[in-house]
């Protein structure tokens, strides 16, 4: 065993080298893809995810947040649609903020056996408006769901 290893260790070290390179690389992947969930934060962690949306304005808590190559953030729960759109309205440049049906939309956060309504005309800080940006009912709750 020892002789076979001598004469193949270079063989030995560059299959070790490619096993490692392609593990992280099937790892890296699995972390970019795979959808991580969070529900508790800090006030700093809040205003930073409300940062990233670029809602620096909103001062919601937030009740959950999935990452994933992208950002998906749940608001705390509202007691209604309408009090969600007030909510909103109350901001400078949200003065137009409805809420619509959606049909068939699959939501990243696997809201599909809910109804689900797409907030229209949320003003973001440095993109204009949301244009995905979901509310749905869960327990007498409403929650807000924003994409980025």
């Amino acid at each position: 065993m020892l002789r076979f290893i001598k004469q193949h260790i270079i063989k030995i070290i560059v299959i070790a080298i490619v096993l490692y390179f392609l593990g992280s690389i099937i790892y890296s992947f699995h972390n970019y893809f795979s959808l991580h969930k969070k529900t508790t934060f800090t006030d700093q962690e809040t205003k930073i995810l409300w940062s990233r949306l670029g809602m620096d304005y909103v001062d919601l808590d937030i009740s959950e947040a999935y990452f994933n190559s992208s950002l998906y953030v749940i608001s705390e729960e509202f007691g209604s649609i309408n009090e969600e759109i007030e909510y909103l309205k109350q901001f400078d440049g949200n003065e137009s903020v409805h809420a619509a049906d959606t049909f068939d939309i699959n939501t990243a956060t696997g809201h599909n056996d809910k109804k689900v309504y797409e907030i229209y005309d949320i003003k973001c800080a440095d993109k204009g408006y949301f244009t995905n940006c979901y509310t749905y009912e869960e327990n007498g709750k409403y929650y807000l769901e924003f994409y980025v």
